[in-house]
């Protein structure tokens, strides 16, 4: 769910998942929305590390990660001089492997686990999760009304909805939550 790049440690350390071939324990990948920090390691994922289950994200995300993951490519190695990092090849491979899901469209990844986008007023194709398992189930957004969902419609974007629902857990990022801003009115 996020895949992101960190400045401090090129991409996340996926060992912590287990020893071995990491597919055998991931049912999928759910990509939030095209910002680096939520999509930035996936070509590394796919094509370096060898993760080769299901991958999904939106449409819009679909199209808009390859250009910034492209990007962010160019900037590493051409710029920085980075070594080890993946290629433009890679970035293509990668977003071959992954499956669009459409807003409110539930897809069953397996047997027990069913995923539910849902509008989340951040950017273009941004989308909020409602995951299902069994009888259990958690809603991963991605950050808060000021980051990366919107409870406020804007100019361009609608505001988040998602159907009622009672998770067994809630995810989301807390980037912002001591931050208090001035509401829209005042700026």
């Amino acid at each position: 769910m996020h895949m992101g790049f960190n400045d401090e440690r090129r991409f996340p350390d996926f060992s912590y998942i287990a020893e071995g071939n990491l597919t055998e324990h991931l049912d999928c990948v759910i990509i939030s929305h095209f910002h680096l920090d939520h999509c930035g390691a996936l070509p590394y994922m796919t094509e370096m590390v060898g993760y080769t289950g299901p991958i999904y994200m939106t449409q819009p995300t679909k199209a808009l990660c390859p250009v910034l993951l492209e990007d962010m490519r160019k900037v590493a190695v051409e710029r920085k001089g980075e070594t080890n990092f993946f290629t433009s090849s890679m970035i293509k491979d990668c977003m071959k492997k992954v499956t669009t899901v459409a807003l409110h469209e539930t897809v069953k990844v397996d047997d027990e686990l069913e995923i539910k986008a849902y509008y989340a007023g951040h950017v273009l194709g941004a989308a909020m999760f409602h995951v299902k398992v069994g009888n259990h189930s958690l809603v991963y957004t991605v950050s808060n009304q000021w980051g990366d969902y919107n409870m406020t419609p804007d100019r361009h974007l609608g505001a988040a909805w998602i159907d009622k629902c009672r998770p067994d857990l809630l995810i989301t990022e807390s980037t912002y939550a001591t931050t208090i801003r001035d509401s829209k009115r005042c700026r």
